[in-house]
């Protein structure tokens, strides 16, 4: 199918659902899991209720997101709780927000009501379409979503992909010209928009941490005329290319240092034996 009526028929999924999942790869790179965390961000900016799962360990790339206040590592929040009681006790019912609580009024019907009337389980899972972000298949989903395959069958299920076309879901949006996923969630945001500038400075640094890290800085053969457009138009809405560049680089550094020590280490014990066995040598 044509791509560019794939990514508008995402595009329209998105704006008609209000429950929306998105997830990633069981070893997704920086680039996607900021594709996801972005994205996640925007939709909620957009009244929806979009819920990013991801139970692996966070990369230090991308800690200074606060990746822990949008990520989920289970399923567990896509279930409705459901509360039942025998409809014969009960008159009506209504609920108050009171501070930080939700308070729920049953008026009982010719009778009384206690803990033991009421019987609490878990409903299906409210999911009315899942996005996958670098995703080929169903094994190669977030371990989260293994034992759950029943949600991707409830749901309509839509697959990114920026190199060969994936096999999950109906609709698979394959953007080779892409720099990255983090630039074609930045693309499905603007079209989201609309006229409104929705994409804020939290939203921008997410999508722009995603491209800096794909383009290793702007200096592989991903960089293209058309990505700069897009990080010049994130950066203008508040998103630091320094600070990202920098985080990049110290994590980068931080991930590099274990190795380093090793090798010195193997090498100074090269060393050691080789003057070991020279000594030897001059012995005999």
């Amino acid at each position: 199918m044509n791509d560019i009526k794939v990514r508008q028929q995402i595009v329209e999924k998105l704006k008609e659902s209000s429950n929306i999942l998105v997830t990633v790869s069981a070893n997704p790179t920086v680039d996607e899991l900021s594709a996801a965390l972005g994205l996640t961000l925007f939709l909620n900016k957009l009244d929806k209720h979009a819920t990013a799962v991801f139970s692996g360990d966070i990369p230090p790339a991308i800690k200074f997101l606060n990746p822990e206040k949008t990520f989920e590592n289970t399923v567990d929040s896509l279930r409705d709780f459901i509360i039942a009681l025998d409809k014969e006790k009960a008159d009506h019912l209504r609920y108050k927000v009171v501070d930080d609580m939700v308070k729920i009024f049953i008026t009982p019907y010719r009778t009384t009501i206690g803990q033991e009337d009421l019987e609490f389980s878990q409903g299906d899972y409210n999911v009315e379409f899942v996005l996958t972000i670098g995703v080929k298949s169903e094994e190669e989903l977030d371990h989260a979503l293994e034992s759950h395959g029943r949600i991707l069958h409830d749901a309509p299920v839509a697959s990114l992909s920026i190199d060969e076309a994936g096999a999950l879901g109906s609709m698979n949006w394959t953007d080779t010209n892409a720099s990255s996923y983090s630039e074609m969630s930045a693309n499905l945001a603007d079209s989201l928009s609309g006229d409104k500038k929705l994409v804020d400075k939290q939203i921008a640094t997410a999508f722009l941490t995603g491209i800096v890290a794909a383009t290793e800085r702007f200096s592989n053969e991903k960089t293209s005329s058309r990505v700069m457009t897009i990080a010049a138009q994130l950066m203008a809405a508040g998103a630091d290319q320094q600070l990202i560049a920098t985080q990049l680089q110290e994590a980068q550094t931080v991930e590099e240092a274990p190795q380093v020590a090793d090798d010195d280490h193997a090498t100074n014990d090269t060393v050691k034996m080789t003057e070991g066995e020279t000594s030897k040598i001059d012995r005999s």
